[in-house]
């Protein structure tokens, strides 16, 4: 119901808020020091790791429904593993945590490691089982599960990461209320004006308003938040950039939506769990910002001159 939407919509986002200022305080510079203390970035890395453990369950239990049996504990583990590694990065940049990667390790990124090591453990897990029934297909949605949940998702940490300070958070709250927005336009001027289909065949009640909705309640955000950005950050982008940006979060946001509902119709089930009340799932929540993190991150590393520090 549309007013469960609402009520549960602005209590997720108060606490995602909440999180996100607490995670700024702590990654505040102590009198003296020149970069945050121990705790920078933290709360919000714990937080990206928790949601992406209980999705990897919940997307277990969508697969075990299609008649897969992936070794969802396994994908759980790999992907916790994968999100933990750009805060491991960043302390280690900082002089915190250098001691735990060797000289020859960073030969080679510590992603592509934990990816290989997750790769090869899904196989033994599997074969472990004793049984070659759906061997294959076990295998590929195990690895499917900690690549979409946890290699999408480490992106949100490698957003938070890229200033150890307060700078970071604000860097990653604007890019996930912009690709929310996305979504509550798309909802709401589908609701309102749809008319048209967008794919009919994946995604009955996707509108190509809905989507011309999403992509300017987007724009707006991302050029609204550019302007009021607080004095004496990096701003991410000017702007005319942002608004660029916006369109290209609720595209992409629309994509993973849409990718989403093809796992659930595959599957035949319409919601992917019940973890959050009239969401569906974690995965309904989840899928738009596990597409658009990756790109949010290149388009502001890619931004030339900016100094986030």
């Amino acid at each position: 119901m549309l007013w469960q939407r609402l009520l549960f919509g602005t209590l997720m986002v108060a606490a995602v808020v909440g999180i996100v200022a607490v995670d700024a305080c702590v990654s505040a510079p102590g009198t003296g020091e020149i970069v945050p203390g121990r705790l920078a970035a933290l709360p919000i890395t714990l937080l990206a790791l928790l949601l992406v453990v209980l999705a990897a369950f919940e997307m277990g239990r969508l697969c075990q429904a299609g008649g897969h049996q992936p070794a969802t504990a396994w994908a759980a583990f790999v992907a916790a593993g994968l999100v933990l590694v750009p805060w491991i990065e960043m302390h280690e940049q900082l002089g915190r945590l250098g001691a735990l990667f060797s000289p020859a390790v960073h030969q080679v990124s510590p992603t592509v490691i934990w990816l290989g090591g997750g790769a090869l453990g899904t196989c033994l897990a599997i074969l472990m089982r004793r049984t070659t029934d759906r061997a294959l297909s076990n295998i590929a949605v195990t690895i499917l599960l900690f690549v979409y949940l946890g290699l999408l998702g480490s992106f949100l940490v490698r957003i938070r990461c890229l200033a150890p300070g307060p700078a970071g958070a604000l860097v990653l709250i604007y890019a996930v209320l912009t690709v929310k927005a996305g979504d509550i336009g798309a909802y709401f001027t589908g609701l309102l004006f749809g008319r048209h289909k967008l794919a009919p065949w994946l995604s009955p009640g996707k509108t190509v308003e809905g989507a011309a909705g999403a992509i300017v309640l987007a724009m707006a955000v991302a050029a609204g938040g550019v302007l009021v950005w607080p004095a004496g950050l990096a701003v991410p982008f000017t702007p005319l950039q942002a608004l660029g940006f916006g369109a290209l979060m609720a595209v992409v946001g629309h994509l993973g939506d849409l990718v989403e509902s093809a796992f659930k119709r595959d599957m035949k089930i319409k919601d992917s769990g019940r973890l959050v009340p009239a969401f569906g799932g974690l995965l309904d929540l989840l899928d738009s910002p596990l597409f658009a993190a990756p790109v949010a991150w290149l388009a502001m590393t890619l931004r030339a001159g900016i100094d986030y520090n």
